[in-house]
């Protein structure tokens, strides 16, 4: 979303490719990105899709930049490649003050609220992510509060920053924020945003989720330019004066469960790996009819080559039936990313990366049987070998947990996966939904590498997913690694040879 945001990740430059693709080791490995999460979202925005609790009914522009600020407009426009229409208002305020603005006040949750929020701790257990009673609105707090720096309000158009000067960890925040006031000017992406919020209360769908990642990334991108453009000795600045934001954040994140954080972070991460891999392929431009024309299926997240291939075609099953006395609460797409991260709590990585690269639609329906909360999602993989690799994964995410209340069967071509809640008593399995994240994100950074080196669009999706399978992340995030080891260098050729004839 587009409050808050920080998440600094460095790709290192490519270098030249050599004839015929073969890619040496050490290039390929350029591409892998060591993630410093930092990323706070506004809970409120999260949970009502508004501008927070200050946002006024009509935004006001002041007449000239801010003398402070100018200087990263300059920034933000050379890296961007567009230029504002006109100043947007900037405002500084107090800490204490400007926690006020970026955290939610329990009293203000109506019955409404409180029984949704239920709703989805029980749909986190039904899925395998969450076990035990687990307070989401303290979490979202918890993560929101400690973790801003500024934020920019698609609601009021104006950017806010905590304290009363830019210090040098706010001002690649200021950077990233800026970003949204030029997207908003240029793309109308608050209206946008807000346009999908209200159809995504009717019916889950990806497109609010994949706009919102692909202005994140794209803010990220601009921030990480900006970076790049310091001399170390400005970088080391920067870093002193976030050790103190960074260690509430950790703090902070500590408190929450994993899965929580990983939902707050992924539209950063993951949406930055797609305007990258998008920006390699055809840079500003590109990005910018990114922005015009986001994907609306969250697949291209965890696969941006599904975009660059203009390999999308999901399509949509009926929505699965529910019992006459069932009562329906939600609807829609159930999406890839998560039965990814459902996947990998119980399942090796790779194994649930490979699964859902398969994805080819589904709908669900969440509902209250009994007491309980409960979802039934219809799945269709893109062959009848993607859905029969998705049958036997999810055969295996129910036995790896004694007394799952779940179940899975083919229906005609499709597959029928109900699961409801088992209570606060329930085990999540493992926590890994970080690493999930970041092994995606590493083969598409390995991806816009290749990329970046000349190579065909096609070619570099193979090579790195070739290489995520065979290799750790933390193996493929050392720059050491295989650099003196001919069976390495020698097995990496050897898969450049079968990603040409492929």
């Amino acid at each position: 979303m587009s409050d808050p945001g920080l998440s600094p990740a460095t790709i290192d430059a490519p270098q030249p490719l050599r004839p015929e693709f073969e890619i040496p080791l050490w290039m390929v490995l350029g591409g892998v990105v060591v993630m410093v999460v930092g990323v706070a979202l506004v809970v409120w925005v999260l949970l009502h899709g508004t501008g927070g609790k200050d946002a006024s009914a009509g935004a006001r522009y002041p007449s000239t930049w801010d003398p402070r600020i100018a200087p990263y407009v300059k920034i933000v426009e050379k890296e961007r490649g567009l230029t504002f229409f006109h100043p947007v208002t900037v405002r500084f305020l107090p800490d204490a003050e400007f926690e006020k603005t970026v955290r939610a006040d329990e009293s203000d949750l109506s019955a409404d609220d409180r029984r949704d929020l239920d709703r989805s701790a029980g749909l986190f257990r039904a899925f395998g992510l969450l076990s035990g009673k687990v307070d989401l609105f303290s979490a979202g707090n918890e993560v929101s509060g400690s973790g801003t720096l500024a934020y920019y309000s698609f609601a009021d158009k104006r950017v806010t920053i905590r304290g009363d000067h830019l210090s040098p960890a706010v001002r690649p925040t200021l950077v990233h924020e800026l970003t949204h006031a030029l997207q908003d000017q240029h793309f109308a992406v608050g209206d946008r945003l807000e346009v999908l919020a209200k159809k995504n209360d009717k019916q889950s769908t990806g497109e609010y989720s994949v706009l919102d990642a692909i202005i994140e990334g794209d803010a990220e991108r601009t921030e990480d330019s900006y970076l790049a453009s310091l001399t170390p000795g400005e970088r080391d600045k920067i870093t002193t004066s976030r050790q103190a934001q960074e260690s509430r954040a950790a703090d902070s994140y500590a408190k929450v469960p994993q899965v929580i954080v990983t939902l707050f972070t992924a539209p950063y991460t993951l949406g930055e790996a797609l305007v990258q891999a998008v920006d390699g392929d055809g840079g500003n431009a590109a990005v910018d009819r990114l922005v015009r024309d986001a994907p609306t299926h969250d697949a291209s997240l965890l696969d941006p080559f599904r975009v660059l291939l203009s390999d999308q075609d999901p399509q949509t099953p009926p929505e699965p039936a529910i019992g006459g006395s069932d009562k329906r609460f939600d609807h829609g797409e159930f999406g890839a990313v998560m039965w990814y991260l459902m996947l990998a709590q119980r399942l090796p990585l790779t194994d649930a990366l490979t699964v859902v690269d398969g994805w080819g639609g589904d709908s669900y329906v969440a509902y209250e049987h009994d007491g309980a909360t409960c979802a039934r999602v219809d799945y269709r993989g893109q062959t009848d070998a993607d859905t029969a690799r998705m049958l036997g994964a999810l055969q295996q995410w129910i036995g790896a947990v004694p007394g799952t209340p779940a179940s899975v069967h083919a229906e005609g071509a499709d597959l029928l996966f109900e699961s409801c809640d088992p209570g606060t008593g329930g085990t999540v399995g493992k926590q890994v939904s970080e690493e999930a994240v970041a092994l995606a994100v590493s083969r598409t950074n390995i991806g816009i590498t290749v990329l970046r080196a000349g190579a065909p669009d096609q070619y570099a999706r193979c090579i790195s997913d070739q290489l995520i399978h065979t290799y750790s992340v933390a193996q493929l995030s050392d720059p050491q690694f295989g650099r003196n080891d001919p069976s390495v260098r020698d097995r990496i050729l050897g898969m450049a040879a079968t990603c040409r004839t492929s």
